[in-house]
Parts: C-alpha cells; sequence; structure tokens
C-alpha cells in the first residue's frame, strides 16, 4: 500500500485529506509535529507528500527544498492561495 504524508497545518484539511486517501487504499501519514519534517519523511519514505505552503515556522517553499535533500518522494502543494508567483515558485522546486 502507497503511503502519502499529509504536511498541512490546519486540522480539518489534515483530517479530511487523510480520510479521502485512506478510502481510496492509501496509508495517510499525519504530520502534526512540524518540526524537523525532512527527518520525519526520512524515517517514514513516504510514496508521496502533499505539502502546504503556509506552515507553522517554516515556508512550505523552504521545506520542499530540504524534503528535496531528504527522500526522493514527489511533492504536491496543496494550498489556498492562489497568486501566479506561488505556482511559479512551486514549479521551480521541482
Amino acid at each position: 500500500m502507497q503511503k502519502i504524508m499529509i504536511v498541512e497545518d490546519d486540522p480539518a484539511i489534515r483530517e479530511e485529506l487523510a480520510l479521502l486517501l485512506e478510502n481510496e487504499g492509501y496509508t495517510p501519514l499525519v504530520i502534526t509535529d512540524f518540526i524537523d519534517i525532512p527527518a520525519q519523511a526520512a524515517l517514514e519514505r513516504p510514496d508521496l507528500i502533499l505539502l502546504d505552503i503556509g506552515l507553522p515556522g517554516k515556508d512550505g517553499f523552504s521545506l520542499c527544498a530540504a524534503l528535496r535533500k531528504a527522500i526522493p518522494a514527489p511533492v504536491v502543494f496543496v494550498t489556498s492561495r492562489d497568486a501566479g508567483v506561488d505556482e511559479v515558485r512551486a514549479l521551480s522546486l521541482g
């Protein structure tokens, strides 16, 4: 079963994503401790990471760069932001 890590600080969105993924047969790995997420990802080895841009302590862009160094899993940004600059910045991170 594929593991999908959810890095989202809004509990309602996080729980909804986890439920939807579980219903589709995935194993959701829900992050609730936003300290050293790259280390958590390296330990869990998810197949995919769903990453919010606005997180406590560190923005999703810098976290994405750190995750890229820690593990090879693809990252999909999940956000309510609609600024074009955010899209370009996210795409530039690979």
